[in-house]
């Protein structure tokens, strides 16, 4: 398993990921709390960043070897996916990195770490790149709000090695909160099985 997340109705959605990132052999799939589970798409390399639009009907969702995060109109009684298409491409955007952990903010907008890259990205609900943030490591690996006023992006890192390359910086498997970027996040729902 690779990343996961819960959605607005407590069910747990997760995917998986080829070690060597380079097989389409994993899928993404949905853990109810009665503990029945269903999966909701195959053909994955890299699963990421599972979030929610705030009013729960889009899900969005990355495979770090596309270089897209994709969308998929999301039933939030049934907690099913149809109708995947292309949120937004990375490379389309100008972005160097690859799509990792996500989250939605309260007004709507994607948040992306790029990963070997050092940044957060913003996409606007169109998927139009809104706006990028530096960070202090290449390795970035996930984000989320928090704080009283959930206004402070929390931004998780890596240190491992990674295809023979170790991170660069000192700081690499930090964590680092990101003060001032104007917008709150969501409460995040917990697991309700």
């Amino acid at each position: 398993m690779n990343d996961g997340k819960v959605d607005r109705q407590g069910r747990f959605v997760a995917g998986y990921m080829d070690y060597e990132e380079r097989e389409p052999l994993c899928s993404v799939f949905r853990l109810d709390p009665g503990g029945g589970v269903e999966k909701l798409d195959d053909d994955v390399v890299c699963s990421n960043g599972p979030c929610w639009s705030p009013d729960g009907r889009i899900f969005y969702f990355a495979d770090t070897f596309t270089r897209d995060i994709w969308a998929y109109d999301y039933d939030v009684a049934g907690g099913t996916v149809a109708n995947r298409r292309v949120f937004c491409s990375f490379p389309a955007c100008g972005l160097k990195g690859l799509p990792d952990g996500a989250t939605v903010d309260i007004e709507g907008f994607v948040w992306s770490v790029s990963v070997y890259e050092g940044k957060l990205a913003r996409f606007a609900p169109d998927g139009r790149l809104d706006r990028t943030v530096g960070l202090p490591v290449e390795s970035t690996t996930s984000l989320s709000f928090g704080g009283p006023d959930l206004d402070v992006a929390y931004v998780t890192s890596m240190a491992r090695t990674i295809k023979g390359v170790k991170p660069r910086e000192r700081e690499a498997g930090g964590l680092f909160a990101v003060y001032g970027l104007g917008v709150r996040g969501l409460p995040e729902p917990r697991f309700t099985g």
